[in-house]
């Protein structure tokens, strides 16, 4: 196989053989893919502690198209004029592999996984889905339910269509290659942006939803852990797999100061605080208090009982052990949790917190007194990564993460546009644009995928409502800030509008499901077959317009 180097600092190998284009578009797009997940996690870590507004609704949406928007650029620039015309094709592969993507695999895959029964009034039973039920039974008698927020955000998903047009209808008119008509396409394009970005700030409805489900996240993964540090004094808080409801009515009780056997808002903010102490995290505030209240407090009196408490706490214990069960963690916090390990806390103690002296955990001075041996001291040091940050922490973070991400997709941007180029020309593809329609969108949109059907998977109207609202604002992204940046490119390199039958197939899927979702609030499972099939449709449909009516 015969190789060069190429991309930033000329050390990154493009090679033309097709074993080789292979393993490197394997290397590269798993770098992109490792680069949208630092991102992503940068970004859901901002969610913990933002309120929605102009960095909740400028910031976040534009982090989410950066993956896609550097391989748009990448594209067409640092080339020559000719090689440009070929590669850029490999950014409008990216652009609408990964709007139908998102619209396909996301929307169908999020159906399916999160469907529940549908009750006489034809809306979602939230958590309850018949089991063996027939196919035709399943089909239609089982769906899911979203909200009108979620119809919004897909009429204004539909009504970011208009900025293909910009480009388009000239270009139907033959005029495939001016630059005043890119430069319009391209001030429209990220003029929509502007306005979408807008809304998001006028009307932060999804990213409140984004950052509410943040923090209920993290509420349960802090209450999981306090469980674990008190039933360590009772066995541990799973005992063959059950919870130890003798380590949750502890609980209960240091929550409940005066002993009525019920939880008002001042005993748990009260409560709360010296859990945060225990925990090393002070930053407590009346958003966690209203989320504890909100997730435990199911007849919505105000007060949480000790039943609502019990079974919300064995739910979060329960949630985090499975969540360690699935993705790998320090060996020290999954022995606590499961086996009764000793999970040791410092706490700061003084004169603020007097009389919630049973919520505190014991200092290290004190643990080190009662006879633990080399063992546990070395799990205490491993488990510091697992406590709950400080906002500071966390700040701090995300913006490393953040960081990384940006740097790793400016690094391998180009050399996956190369990989891409060399993979098509070694499989004999007519173009690029093929390649990169399948391969690039799973690379730069494998977060958004996961986490969408991640969400849709607890079978929940709230759940399901995000899920769908954050694919049609990624959609309305690319249709507006990744597109004006592709015309930004198509006008630096004087390149032609040669993407007819792209186009077409971007708005009909868009506009198909973007009327399924703008019309109705809830959808049958029978509807997650014809939107999956749009996916390979969508590829024959632009061989079709390509290569037999010659819109190429």
């Amino acid at each position: 196989d015969t190789c060069t180097t190429s991309g930033p600092f000329g050390v990154f190998p493009d090679c033309e053989g097709l074993g080789a284009s292979v393993f490197l578009n394997l290397v590269y797009g798993y770098a992109l893919l490792t680069a949208a997940g630092f991102i992503s996690d940068g970004s859901e870590l901002l969610l913990e502690i933002l309120s929605p507004g102009l960095v909740g609704g400028l910031l976040l949406p534009i982090l989410g198209a950066v993956p896609d928007a550097a391989v748009i650029i990448a594209s067409g620039l640092g080339a020559s004029k000719e090689d440009a015309q070929e590669q850029v094709s490999i950014g409008m592969g990216t652009l609408a592999g990964s709007t139908v993507m998102l619209l396909t695999i996301a929307w169908g895959g999020s159906l399916i996984l999160g469907r529940c029964d549908l009750s006489s009034r034809g809306t979602a039973i939230n958590k309850t889905l018949t089991p063996k039920a027939s196919i035709a039974e399943a089909a239609n008698k089982t769906g899911v339910t979203t909200d009108t927020d979620t119809k919004t955000n897909a009429i204004v998903m539909m009504a970011s269509c208009v900025t293909f047009l910009v480009i388009q209808i000239p270009a139907w008119m033959g005029m495939q290659a001016n630059k005043k008509i890119d430069l319009a396409a391209a001030a429209v394009a990220l003029g929509g942006l502007a306005l979408y970005c807008g809304y998001q700030v006028l009307f932060p409805e999804l990213q409140r939803r984004k950052i509410a489900a943040a923090q209920a996240k993290a509420a349960r993964k802090r209450g999981a852990m306090f469980a674990a540090h008190l039933g360590n004094t009772m066995g541990g808080i799973l005992i063959d797999g059950e919870v130890n409801v003798q380590a949750l009515n502890k609980m209960f009780e240091q929550f409940d100061s005066d002993g009525n056997n019920e939880v008002d808002v001042q005993e748990l903010k009260l409560a709360l605080v010296a859990m945060s102490v225990t925990m090393q995290d002070t930053e407590i505030t009346d958003g966690d208090v209203e989320v504890w209240l909100k997730e435990f407090d199911k007849d919505g009196d105000g007060l949480i009982s000790r039943a609502e408490f019990c079974a919300g706490m064995t739910h979060w214990v329960l949630e985090q052990a499975k969540n360690l069960s699935v993705r790998p963690r320090r060996p020290s916090f999954e022995g606590s949790l499961r086996e009764g390990g000793r999970h040791e806390l410092s706490a700061a103690r003084g004169p603020a917190h007097a009389g919630l002296e049973p919520l505190l955990g014991s200092t290290p001075e004190q643990e080190a007194g009662e006879g633990q041996g080399e063992e546990d001291e070395s799990d205490v040091e491993e488990e510091d990564d697992e406590e709950p940050m400080t906002k500071s922490q966390i700040i701090k973070k995300a913006i490393l993460f953040l960081a990384i991400g940006m740097a790793m997709v400016t690094l391998f941007a180009d050399p996956m546009v190369g990989a891409v180029s060399s993979l098509s020309k070694a499989l004999g593809l007519p173009s690029p644009f093929f390649a990169s329609f399948v391969l690039t969108p799973f690379a730069s949109n494998a977060s958004e995928l996961v986490s969408s059907l991640y969400f849709a998977s607890k079978k929940r109207k709230k759940n399901i409502s995000l899920t769908y609202s954050q694919v049609y604002g990624a959609v309305t992204m690319n249709n507006t800030m990744c597109l004006g940046l592709f015309m930004v490119v198509m006008r630096a390199q004087g390149l032609e509008w040669t993407f007819s039958s792209e186009t077409l197939t971007i708005l009909l899927v868009t506009l198909l499901v973007g009327y399924l979702g703008a019309s109705r609030e809830t959808f049958k499972s029978r509807l997650a077959v014809p939107v999956l099939a749009l996916y390979p449709l969508s590829i024959a449909l632009v061989c079709f317009l390509d290569f037999v009516v010659g819109w190429n």
